[in-house]
């Protein structure tokens, strides 16, 4: 086992404690790009010296760099005197925040910047997304559910995916391509092993059913869509969406294909287990995977993780990485 170096600080009105000796177990960060907070677990003994509340900085490092940053949110303690820490990074702001934005031919990383420097929130690496989009009405959506909208509609004009995350404190959006590495994960000591679970109970549909409507008793069913051959085989599962009244049957059209395009289907997830210790992989970026066994497929190629989760204890680490499975 290699030993890993880690560090652990606190920020309290201004002062800076070093708390890495005083860290009990694991320490457990969560990270993902499916529009979630990162997230670090810990446990804290009271020393009476260290001192620190709710809304402080707390950050991690690991060899000298810093793998998360964020701001103490919830303490528990016990009769032992063991403080349970759990922290949020940026991204919390995002989704915690509601608010209502009209805005006019603006990038979706123009957006990212001004919403940013609306809500103090620190930038760093954010790419330029190049389409503006023409014009859009935002009203009570979370700041992420707005940054989201406009990442998926560059998406859709111009082939492009783009991944926006924390990064060690600094707010970053990077393309897909410039997050290729050139790592091999295989059941050969990179991969202890690995849980593939095939799904049609949560998130599937093969029906789709739109209702237009002002007040909710004059809503009527405008749409409706299913695949015949998927409800032959799973039974009907149909989606419920209440839409603008003025939507035309054409883009209602449009909402019921795309969405029956992303939904009908088996979910798959896969998890790989306790990746090496010898490498660190972020959410975001692209691996090549090898599981050549792996039930009714053979699995080769370059896949995205989209949620790492990782474990720190007596100097060693370890990690469970969240797989895409659908391009």
């Amino acid at each position: 086992m290699i030993h890993m170096e880690i560090k652990m600080l606190i920020k309290n009105n201004e002062k800076v404690y070093d708390a890495t000796s005083l860290l009990e177990e694991e320490v457990i960060i969560e990270n993902s790009v499916l529009g979630t907070c990162g997230k670090m677990t810990c446990s804290i003994i009271r020393d009476g010296i260290v001192e620190f509340v709710e809304g402080d900085q707390i950050q991690f490092f690991v060899e000298g760099e810093i793998f998360f940053s964020g701001w103490i949110m919830k303490k528990s303690r016990t009769s032992k005197q063991i403080i349970t820490v759990i922290a949020y990074d940026q991204f919390f702001y995002l989704v915690q925040n509601k608010d209502t934005y009209v805005y006019y031919n603006k990038k979706a990383s123009e957006l990212i910047k001004m919403i940013a420097s609306d809500y103090g929130l620190e930038v760093g690496n954010i790419c330029d997304t190049g389409w503006q989009i023409p014009q859009r009405i935002e009203e009570g959506e979370t700041l992420w559910d707005m940054i989201e909208t406009a990442l998926e509609l560059t998406r859709k004009e111009t082939g492009k995916e783009y991944f926006f995350y924390d990064d060690g404190g600094k707010l970053t959006l990077k393309e897909k391509k410039d997050m290729v590495t050139n790592e091999v994960l295989q059941c050969d000591g990179s991969i202890e092993d690995y849980i593939y679970v095939t799904d049609i109970s949560e998130d599937t549909y093969n029906g789709v059913q739109l209702f237009q409507a002002g007040r909710l008793e004059t809503e009527k069913l405008s749409y409706r869509d299913e695949r015949a051959e998927e409800v032959k085989k799973w039974g009907r599962l149909l989606y419920y969406q209440r839409v603008d009244h003025r939507l035309t049957q054409y883009d209602m059209k449009v909402i019921g294909d795309t969405f029956l395009a992303q939904k009908c289907r088996v979910k798959k997830t896969l998890v790989l287990k306790q990746v090496s210790e010898e490498i660190i992989l972020r959410a975001g970026e692209s691996v090549c995977v090898e599981l050549p066994e792996l039930a009714e497929i053979s699995l080769k190629g370059m896949y995205v993780i989209e949620k790492g989760v990782y474990h720190f204890f007596n100097g060693g680490y370890k990690a469970d990485l969240w797989i895409r499975m659908e391009e």
